[in-house]
């Protein structure tokens, strides 16, 4: 093969790949249900990008206020005293949870999984901040949750009285993830409703721009009849008889492979999916995945949730949870188990005593479970948290019980 013929040949293949990336539908995107491979990569130098996101992650997130100085008049006081009701929590959380998770998730629980599959976060509320520090690599991370989406008022053109009391509202609406790590979803409903606020959709960028990720799209969602198909739409109609989402397209600063976010308004009980069967059939249509499951009410413990419970077993390469996520009993046939912390009975709120796992307690009493030096649950005021990995009996693992 001539020189010349080698370099129309590599001329043609690079135009075709970066013409390729480029191509976005503006009015669908299919999901690929028939994915087998852990990895997606999409290059982001090939990838168009909208900075106006990242401005407003900068903005909830308390950092940068330069694109919206137009909106301060006096002398940005109150921009600074939102930036340190910010920093201060955070500062906190770091050091509390956030850096002992990391060194955690790297010694115990990426050495056993295939830490790059697609995280699913059943009950997850807009809690992106702890599936990414115990989940890092996760290709793309989806989240579902009874929590509507919410949207974004044009920031750039508030009055300032405006854009301090949505501001004070996004940060009131992080409370509970600052004191107890979880968000309860009364709490977060009532205060974001009291203050404006109509959703999650604030407190993503929040975390997205707290743990160093840029954002290269952003936008509504509608999944179709085909349970494959997701067309854009302007904004959410909150009718939890259609699956609508928002869904982000990111990368952390530093990196060059962009992932996916996604977080579902959905109704994820057994009624729900009477109501909803599509999404059903689309949470059935995807490729195996790792499963968080964290404060989740016990819910997965009742038969009027069988349907998510069985996803998770069905379909799930490792499940990290607490005691509040599928019960024991559900895994012993087909998992390996990995015990942390301390298993106690539920906290006061789940008094049941159906919730109790004789079992569990028995694994636990056995002495083989290892400490956790952070806190991350339920048992927030004790720290006595419990936490389980299991991993499916053919997936990865270098560590025994």
């Amino acid at each position: 093969m001539s020189l010349k013929t080698l370099f129309i040949l590599l001329s043609s293949f690079v135009f075709l790949t970066f013409y390729s990336c480029n191509q976005k539908d503006k009015k669908s995107t299919k999901q690929d249900a028939n994915l087998n491979t852990d990895t997606i990569e999409i290059v982001k130098i090939n990838y168009p990008k909208d900075s106006t996101q990242d401005q407003i992650a900068a903005l909830l997130g308390g950092d940068y206020a330069d694109a919206f100085k137009k909106v301060f008049t006096d002398n940005m006081s109150f921009w600074n005293e939102y930036k340190t009701s910010i920093d201060t929590p955070w500062s906190r959380i770091t050091a509390e949870r956030f850096t002992k998770m990391e060194k955690w998730c790297s010694d115990e629980i990426t050495p056993k999984i295939s830490d790059t599959t697609l995280l699913f976060y059943p009950f997850s509320g807009p809690d992106f901040i702890n599936a990414y520090y115990l989940f890092p690599n996760a290709n793309e991370y989806i989240l579902v949750a009874m929590e509507k989406l919410g949207t974004i008022p044009n920031l750039y053109e508030m009055k300032e009285d405006d854009l301090k009391n949505y501001l004070d509202a996004v940060n009131f609406g992080l409370r509970d993830i600052y004191k107890r790590s979880y968000f309860i979803t009364g709490n977060m409903d009532q205060d974001l409703r009291k203050n404006k606020v109509d959703g999650v959709l604030p407190l993503l960028y929040v975390f997205l721009h707290r743990t160093r990720h840029e954002i290269y799209e952003f936008g509504y969602y509608r999944l179709e009849n085909d349970a494959t198909t997701f067309t854009k739409i302007e904004k959410p109609s909150n009718d939890l008889k259609v699956t609508e989402c928002i869904k982000f397209k990111i990368c952390k600063k530093g990196d060059n492979k962009l992932k996916n976010l996604t977080y579902f308004y959905a109704d994820i009980s057994d009624d729900g999916f009477i109501k909803n069967p599509i999404f059903l059939q689309y949470l059935k249509s995807l490729r195996p995945y790792n499963v968080f499951i964290k404060s989740a009410s016990y819910l997965s413990h009742y038969d009027t949730f069988s349907n998510i419970r069985n996803l998770v077993i069905e379909k799930s390469k490792a499940v990290l949870q607490d005691d509040t996520g599928v019960p024991f009993r559900y895994f012993k046939n087909n998992f390996n188990f990995y015990l942390y912390g301390i298993y106690e009975k539920p906290i006061d709120d789940f008094k049941s005593t159906y919730l109790f796992q004789k079992d569990l307690d028995e694994e636990y009493k056995k002495g083989i479970a290892k400490p956790l030096d952070f806190s991350l649950g339920y048992h927030w005021r004790s720290g006595k948290q419990n936490w389980v990995l299991y991993v499916r009996n053919d997936e990865k693992t270098n560590t025994t019980k």
